[in-house]
Formats: structure tokens, C-alpha cells, sequence
């Protein structure tokens, strides 16, 4: 940009001057403002070149040069007045001019490059994170990756959906996978079971038989046991399956019309656009141990429909906030973090959790019906070294549906899962129940439901890969299938974290995975225009820095919409702006600000992504000092235990210290030291990220991460935050 002036010669030059945000007129001399403007208006309404008059002129008389004067002076108050104006208003005041100049073309350049291949260094670049990018793939990480062998379960006999039981294999594959002639004499007799405990269940009701090729009519069973014999042969059955329904249940249906005479403005009226769109199904779809970057490597399919056919909006900047799935979820369902729940609602070590409050019991108590199932009964995220729930936590509730499987027609284990349930992989057993819930309750009656897969992911890097046709199906069933579904629905697919332990982990990019979940949200296709400011915060904030905290807070919004209007999203961010100190938890519809930290989100500096990482040597003075320091400090944790060995530094195998924003390290001055070792006995894999402050006093700035499967070295302890950590003496 140049301005020019006007010399002795009478040269004159005109300025032109663009910014992104609003065109403002820069002053370069009164002469040059007065000829800009003039030129613009005649050259828009007449072909002929207007010269401007020059006080030099003599067709200018005094009082022209007094008019000329006047109209300068006032335009320059004009000007300023317009200055003033542009500082002073609020950023949120005018949405569709802030969308595209600030930040839409950037995000228009990754949507257009497929999400995640972008020429850029960081995924979120802020004023307090700088979280820098890596690639999906390349020839470091091409290493790591490999199609695992399908997994190789029986051909299941028979076959389920909403409404019915058949057999779904031929006479011959009966005859080739079970050895059983004459399919004709088949028969198959069911017994429905219900829950009594989180650790016990019984059988209710009559048995049931068909016989093939018949089909049976399912009514008012939930969980039902079948097994088939021959006619023609003695002996104990030749088949075991199981299978889970979603019936209604009068007692559901009594809480949700005692809500409605209770509260009569609630009920929707035909036609009524705005009551219609009270309520909207949530649906999560939860693959533990999947990294972001994990999920586009492996699930290509999935994310293909995802981002591209359904317009999902993906979190770049999602990060975990604790060590498992345990310590993510909590925050996600409650918004506290596990300190904070075990002082609201846990009293003591024997204590269940339902005293605690969850998202669910939120939406059951505006009226939605509530359904929570993990396919992985022994990885339960409440159940696995706790004590789980006395009384069912939600509506439909799967626990003791799959503790069933797992321990009557459960095989193929492989580390913490058996990948075969019967005839059915752990997921598609899942996936199977998330249609029921679709077809059941369609898109009439507002429904929120968890669906956690555990097993198939849990402990393979590659493993995803095998259930990247799973989800591209039911997310195709509920696009194409179940038209409406979607149009009233909240789809959202997220991780807890990224793979804990193994080969690609103990890279540097598999250690920033680890702490990078997934997290993408699906919209009914009218929520940008019934909610522009609502949708136009969440695309934004996918560059930011977000946590599982901030999901809780989005996932209350969708109780009320009411909140979401333009006008209230105005409110409610000017009350943001002015919040000391900056909210932990922050809806994903509200702008998370530029300044946020991992500190403001709640962020342990062990977790934080937001720095790059500067390698150190193994035998540096504060990287031994820090591997020591973090030995110890595992050995502090097992004094109560005498059971457990004392553990000794064996190695160290790598080390690096963060490289935090300016404006964090010229506040405090420390070094965060990030070393992975080994201990004795054992052979404990663990990485700690220790603060050297500049006393040279050493803190642990999260917990100690186990790197590597400890099977059965901790069969001694309950606790499961022990087990990662004792080596128990034989």
C-alpha cells in the first residue's frame, strides 16, 4: 500500500486501501481525499475523466475554498466517527459480517483438503495454544500400520432385528459350521432374563420355541437367552445366542405422561414449528482408544461419510483432560473431574455411583427416554475396579446383557477382550442395538443414548480398521434408510483417547495422539439457519483448544434450544467475555477464547498438547533427576501395599522438555521434563512429565502414564489406579 501527496508540480496521487474486515478510508492529505472520493462518484456515473479543481485554480473563488474546507472538516468527522464506532463494537454483534472475513476461508481451505491435509504447522494456533499438527500418515508411521487379520467368528444361526428372531443361514452352512444334517428338525427355545445386580441376573418368564425355517415374534422382552437343538439327537444344545431388544416399558412410559400432565405447556402442538424442535435425540457413538489422527488412518470410510456426505463438523483442537477412560468420561458426563465426583457423591471406597449426577439424568427429567451400553462388560468404565450402580442407571441399560455374552458365548480373547460374541464381533452386537433404538423410537420420541465400544479398539492400534465398514453402515442406515431420524438427531462420535500403550505410542507423535481424542458432531440440516450464531461458535471453535469439560456443557444445551437463540448466544457471550476466571467447562456454541490455556481448560501440563517438544538427552542431570523423582513417587503410592514390590529406575528411553507459550514460561520460570523409563521388577513401561521449578524443586505435573499391558503383574491389588503401577511379589 502507498500514499502519495500532492508536490510543487500539482502531481497528484490517489490512495486505495483495503482491509479484511470493513473498508476504511485512510487520510493521506485533505487534497487526496477530496479528489478519492470525487473520482469514485464520477467515474461510477460518467464515462468522462473528472480533473479535479486545485486551489491553484482560478475558477476557484474564496468561497468555494471555504465550502471545500467545510466539507473536508465534516468528512473527517465522519471518518473518526466511523473509527470509533468499528473499535467499540462487539465482535458478536453482526455474525454473518464477522463469518466471512475472520475465520471462514481458513476453514473453508481445510474442508476443501479433506479435513486434515492442510499446509499448516499447528491444528490449533492461538494466542495461549499452540498445538502443532502431524501428519495422518508417512513413512515413519507406515511402519506401525498393518490390516490385522479378520476376526474369525462361527457364522451366527440366527439373526434380529426390532421385531423378530430367524435363522439366517442356509441348511448347507448349518450343516458345514455346526455339523448338524436335517435342519428341518431344528429348534430353538428362548427365555428372557432381566437384571438384579450390576454382577447378577435371572431368568423371568416362560420359554418359548420355534422351529426352522420359522421366525419368532418378539413382544416384551429386553434380553433374551436362545438355544437350538437337533430333534433328532440327545445331548446339550448345539447353539447358544443372545440377543437385546428395546421394548416399552409402562413404567418409562408413566414417568414421561406424568411429566406432561405436570407440565402442559410441554406438550407439542401440530404445526408448531418452533415446539417441534424442542427436543432432539442425542445419540453418542464412543470408540474408546481411537486417536483423531487414528481415526481418519483407520476409519477412512466412516470419516469419508462423516465429514463429507453428513457435513460433520470435527474438533482439530480436542484434547483429554486424565490417564483413561475413567478419568475422561467423568468429565464428559458430569463436569466434574474424579476428585471433584469423589467428594460430591462417592463417600467411600465401597461407594456406588448412584448418588452422582449424570447428563442422562438431566434428559430423563426433561423427558427423554435413557439408554447406556458398553460392549465390553469387563473394561465397564463404572464397573472396572469400582463398584458400578445398585440401581440401573438409565432406561435401557446393556451391562448385564453383555456380561451374559461374554461369559456364555464369549471367545477369541486377545489381551482384555473377547472379540467374538457368538457369531458377532463386540461392535456389531452394538451397532445391531443402535438400529433397534432407531427403528423403535424413530424420530418421534426423543431418546438419549450412550453407546460405547470398547473391545475391538481397546488394545490394538490397528484394530480400528476392522469396524471401519460397522460404522460406515449404520451411519449410512440412518442417513438413507431411516430418512427422518437424522433430520431430528444430534449424532455425535467421539474417543475418550488415543492408544495407550504399544510401538506407535512410544513415538513422539503417538504420545501426542494418545492425548488427542476424536470428538464430531452431525447437525439436523436446519439447525444453521433456525441457529446461525449457535453454528457458526461450534464451526470456530474447532481450531481451538477443547476438552471433554466443554462436551458436558454443549450436551446440556440440546435440554433447552431456547438457550441457542441468536439473541440469548449475544447474551451469554458478553457475560464470557467479562468471566473471571475463564469457565473450565465452556459450550461448544459459545466462542472459547483465544487466550485459553490448557491451565484455564483444565488441562494437567502432563496431557497438555499445546507445545512443541524439544528432545533431551538421556543422561541430562534434570532428566535423570525427573525419572528418579517419578520412581519415587509411584513407590509413595504403594507404601500401604507391602504386597507390591518396591520399584526401582531400570533405563530411561527418551526425554524431552515442553516448549509452552511465551506468555505461560515469562510467568513462571521451570522446566516441564517429559521422560519415558523402565522399572524393576517387571519391566514397567511409564512416562511422567515432571516440573524442575527454578529451586530446582521437582513436581509431578499429572499422573504417571503406564506404557506398556501390566496382564496379570498387579493381580494382588482392587484399585485400579494401583494396577498400573504394583508388581506383585511372589
Amino acid at each position: 500500500m502507498k500514499c502519495g501527496g500532492v508536490n510543487n508540480n500539482n502531481k497528484f496521487v490517489t490512495a486505495n486501501v483495503r482491509t479484511k474486515e470493513r473498508s476504511v478510508l485512510m487520510l493521506c492529505s485533505k487534497r487526496s481525499i477530496i479528489s478519492s472520493f470525487a473520482h469514485r462518484y464520477r467515474s461510477s456515473h460518467s464515462v468522462h475523466h473528472y480533473k479535479p479543481l486545485l486551489p491553484t485554480d482560478r475558477r476557484m473563488g474564496p468561497l468555494r475554498k471555504k465550502k471545500t474546507r467545510f466539507k473536508v472538516l465534516l468528512m473527517m468527522g465522519t471518518v473518526f466517527v466511523c473509527l470509533l464506532y468499528v473499535i467499540e463494537r462487539p465482535f458478536w454483534w453482526d455474525y454473518d459480517a464477522l463469518e466471512a472475513p475472520l475465520w471462514n476461508e481458513a476453514l473453508e481451505t481445510r474442508d476443501d483438503e479433506q479435513h486434515f491435509n492442510y499446509n499448516s504447522s499447528y491444528f490449533v494456533n492461538t494466542v495461549g495454544c499452540k498445538m502443532p499438527s502431524f501428519p495422518v500418515t508417512n513413512e515413519q508411521i507406515q511402519k506401525f500400520i498393518e490390516r490385522p487379520e479378520p476376526i474369525d467368528c462361527v457364522p451366527a444361526l440366527l439373526e434380529a432385528d426390532e421385531r423378530w428372531i430367524w435363522f439366517q443361514l442356509s441348511a448347507e452352512d448349518i450343516e458345514r459350521h455346526y455339523n448338524v444334517t436335517n435342519a428341518s428338525m431344528i429348534q430353538c427355545c428362548i427365555r428372557p432374563f432381566e437384571r438384579l445386580t450390576d454382577q447378577e441376573e435371572h431368568q423371568v418368564g416362560n420359554e418359548s420355541c420355534f422351529d426352522y425355517p420359522e421366525r419368532f415374534t418378539v413382544r416384551e422382552e429386553e434380553f433374551v437367552m436362545v438355544n437350538c437343538h437337533h430333534a433328532g439327537a440327545r445331548g446339550d444344545p448345539f447353539y447358544w445366542d443372545y440377543f437385546a431388544f428395546v421394548p416399552w416399558k409402562k413404567s418409562i412410559e408413566q414417568r414421561l405422561r406424568s411429566r406432561k400432565d405436570h407440565h402442559p405447556e410441554m406438550v407439542e402442538e401440530k404445526g408448531d414449528r418452533q415446539q417441534q424442535e424442542q427436543k432432539l435425540n442425542v445419540m453418542i457413538l464412543g470408540i474408546d482408544a481411537v486417536s483423531r489422527l487414528n481415526l481418519h488412518r483407520q476409519m477412512n470410510q466412516t470419516t469419508d461419510y462423516l465429514l463429507n456426505t453428513l457435513n460433520g463438523i470435527e474438533m482439530f483442537g480436542y484434547n483429554k483432560v486424565g490417564d483413561n477412560t475413567f478419568p475422561n468420561m467423568v468429565p464428559a458426563l458430569t463436569g466434574l473431574d474424579i476428585e471433584e465426583l469423589g467428594a460430591a457423591c462417592l463417600p467411600n471406597a465401597s461407594s456406588t455411583f448412584d448418588l452422582c449426577q449424570f447428563v442422562w439424568n438431566k434428559f430423563g427429567a426433561a423427558g427423554y427416554r435413557t439408554v447406556y451400553a458398553e460392549d465390553s462388560s469387563a473394561m465397564a468404565t463404572f464397573n472396572y475396579g469400582k463398584k458400578g450402580f445398585r440401581q440401573q442407571p438409565t432406561d435401557y441399560y446393556l451391562r448385564n446383557f453383555f456380561r451374559q455374552m461374554e461369559s456364555s458365548v464369549g471367545y477369541n480373547k486377545k489381551l482384555n477382550a473377547k472379540l467374538c460374541l457368538g457369531g458377532r464381533n463386540p461392535t456389531r452386537v452394538l451397532l445391531d442395538y443402535a438400529r433397534k433404538l432407531v427403528k423403535t423410537f424413530g424420530a418421534r420420541e426423543p431418546v438419549f443414548s450412550l453407546l460405547w465400544a470398547v473391545g475391538m479398539t481397546h488394545d490394538f492400534f490397528n484394530n480400528p480398521s476392522l469396524i471401519d465398514d460397522d460404522y460406515r453402515q449404520v451411519l449410512e442406515f440412518m442417513n438413507e434408510q431411516q430418512r427422518h431420524y437424522l433430520n431430528r438427531t444430534v449424532l455425535i462420535l467421539m474417543s475418550d483417547h488415543g492408544i495407550r500403550w504399544g510401538s506407535f505410542r512410544n513415538t513422539y507423535q503417538g504420545m501426542m495422539e494418545e492425548r488427542q481424542p476424536f470428538l464430531i458432531f452431525v447437525l439436523p440440516v436446519w439447525f444453521r439457519a433456525v441457529y446461525p450464531a449457535a453454528y457458526h461458535n461450534l464451526r470456530r471453535n474447532r481450531l481451538r483448544l477443547t476438552t471433554h469439560f466443554d462436551l458436558y456443557e454443549t450436551l446440556k444445551e440440546f435440554l433447552d434450544l431456547a438457550g441457542l437463540s441468536t439473541e440469548s448466544i449475544r447474551e451469554r457471550t458478553e457475560e464470557l467475555l467479562v468471566a473471571k476466571p475463564i469457565p473450565r467447562g465452556i459450550s461448544l456454541f459459545l466462542p472459547i477464547p483465544a487466550t485459553r490455556t490448557c491451565e484455564d481448560a483444565g488441562i494437567a501440563p502432563h496431557w497438555c498438547t499445546c507445545h512443541d517438544h524439544k528432545p533431551l538427552a538421556k543422561n541430562d542431570h534434570q532428566v535423570i533427576q525427573a525419572a528418579r523423582f517419578a520412581v519415587d513417587r509411584v513407590n509413595h503410592l504403594l507404601l500401604d501395599y507391602p504386597q507390591c514390590s518396591v520399584l526401582h529406575l531400570n533405563s530411561i528411553e527418551d526425554a524431552s522438555v515442553g516448549m509452552s507459550p511465551e506468555n505461560i514460561t515469562a510467568k513462571h520460570k521451570f522446566s516441564d521434563i517429559s521422560v519415558r523409563f523402565v522399572t524393576k521388577p517387571g519391566d514397567g513401561e511409564f512416562e511422567a512429565t515432571v516440573r524442575i521449578d527454578s529451586n530446582n524443586d521437582s513436581f509431578l505435573t499429572g499422573t504417571v502414564s503406564r506404557t506398556n499391558l501390566y496382564g496379570k503383574q498387579s493381580f494382588c491389588v482392587d484399585d485400579y489406579r494401583l494396577k498400573l503401577y504394583c508388581y506383585c511379589a511372589r
